[in-house]
């Protein structure tokens, strides 16, 4: 198969459909080709998407394509009947099925691109096999559910280099928060000194149970939910209770990331697209006792970086808390003010900075609110549509591909696989993703075991 850029020379336009119709793809589709002959054949044919997890985050990315001439839906996975049921409504020429292997396997050729919007313990096996069959992918957040599987993305993405990739920090498009990036990034308010991070509380709700909490009774599996396939890659045999499926998995330390991990990308990716963050040295998080088969609540923890440079100190220090525990705002010699949950401060030698989630800008010069802070000026960006473009050929910038995706995870992750080891320095030997002060740590907090069949593959 001759995979060169096809030549300007006036011949018929390359089409997906006249790849597959003349026989030169065969199974393995679009994803055979080289990356510029699928560039090209992007460019004249529509992106088909597979999706993997229809319900809950799952309709925010289909609606955030919505509308773009050039996607389709190629076909959708779910566990849960009720929500292929109501997809295969929606998407009447769209296949669906239960196992997103079966996909693989036998459709590979039908799709170019894989969304996964599913329980974070599912993300690392399924992203790996999609790069397995060369699939552009958007990923949901945190990218990973083990600090192990942050090395296996990074290699994955390096032996492909040629996939568009974005990460679900969608609110990074916010313009609030690509002008803070700006603000930071151009040292508008001196070089930064040290941050504070914090997110919500952990109690139930639709999202959490009470922190530490154990699994649920047992309860009857409904009919309609395949609770086998919803386990997964998951060696323990879990019982099936409301608790755990469908949403309040975020709890419990086997399928989510407790608060920490869940805000994580959303709150710490200003400080790596305004600085390019280095890879974290250390990790200490304080919280009550340790996390057991719940996530533990009340975590303050301290995530330590190489400093010098471009930071005004010999260190930079990120204080990053879950339960709306904030900084002392009087020792910061800021005024005193009421602040909700899931902020990012960021103090810097001549101002602080304070950004809400959502992109709400307050900027403190000597201790005071600045009403008239002159605010960057910044084009806008449409983060679904924007990937969809990228996949079709296009060069337009996105925020968050996997490659600073992971990085961002990282600091996440950290911080929540640490409370097992309550108020213990553990220091992060980055490039070998080990620690290297503690051994039992290296043996319980940074891999899975992988139940047979649902292991990440190999990717080369």
């Amino acid at each position: 198969m001759n995979t060169n850029t096809p030549s300007s020379s006036p011949v018929s336009p390359v089409t997906r459909r006249t790849f597959l119709r003349n026989g030169v793809v065969l199974t393995a589709g679009v994803a055979a080709l080289s990356w510029n002959a699928r560039a090209q054949v992007n460019k004249n044919s529509k992106l088909r998407i597979f999706q993997m997890g229809v319900g809950g985050i799952g309709s925010l990315q289909r609606n955030g394509l919505k509308g773009h001439p050039m996607v389709e839906w190629a076909g959708f996975c779910d566990v849960d009947r009720k929500e292929l049921d109501k997809i295969k409504a929606e998407h009447p020429e769209s296949w669906v099925l239960k196992d997103y292997r079966e996909a693989f396997a036998s459709k590979a050729d039908q799709f170019d691109a894989a969304i996964v919007d599913t329980p974070d313990f599912h993300h690392t096996p399924m992203m790996l096999t999609a790069m397995k069959h060369k699939k552009h992918m958007y990923g949901q957040k945190p990218l990973v559910h083990q600090l192990a599987e942050l090395r296996m993305v990074r290699d994955g993405l390096a032996a492909n280099p040629g996939l568009v990739t974005q990460m679900g920090n969608q609110r990074a498009c916010n313009t609030g928060r690509m002008q803070s990036v700006e603000i930071l990034r151009s040292n508008q308010l001196g070089r930064p000194v040290e941050a504070y991070v914090w997110t919500g509380g952990v109690e139930k709700g639709h999202y959490f149970v009470d922190a530490w909490s154990p699994y649920g009774a047992a309860k009857p599996v409904p009919d309609y939910l395949d609770w086998d396939l919803w386990k997964g890659p998951l060696s323990a045999d879990l019982p099936y209770s409301e608790d755990l499926a469908p949403r309040r998995w975020r709890a419990f330390w086997e399928t989510g990331g407790g608060q920490l991990a869940d805000w994580g990308c959303h709150l710490l990716d200003l400080l790596y697209f305004a600085y390019d963050l280095p890879r974290p040295e250390a990790v200490q998080t304080h919280t009550l006792k340790p996390s057991n088969t719940g996530h533990s609540a009340h975590n303050q923890s301290t995530i330590t970086y190489a400093g010098g440079g471009k930071f005004a100190r010999g260190k930079f220090v990120v204080h990053y808390s879950d339960s709306s525990q904030q900084p002392s705002f009087a020792a910061l010699g800021l005024p005193p003010m009421e602040v909700g949950a899931n902020h990012t401060m960021v103090v810097c030698e001549e101002g602080t900075l304070l950004l809400q989630a959502d992109g709400k800008i307050t900027i403190f010069r000597n201790g005071k609110v600045v009403e008239n802070e002159p605010l960057p000026k910044v084009e806008p960006r449409q983060h679904w549509k924007d990937w969809a473009d990228n996949c079709l050929g296009a060069k337009k910038p996105l925020w968050t591909p996997f490659q600073i995706g992971w990085r961002i995870t990282e600091p996440a992750l950290l911080a929540v696989k640490a409370t097992r080891f309550p108020g213990q320095e553990l220091r992060w030997d980055a490039e070998n993703f080990r620690f290297t002060n503690h051994d039992k740590a290296n043996q319980e907090i940074l891999s899975r075991s992988y139940r047979e069949g649902f292991a990440p593959p190999a990717v080369g």
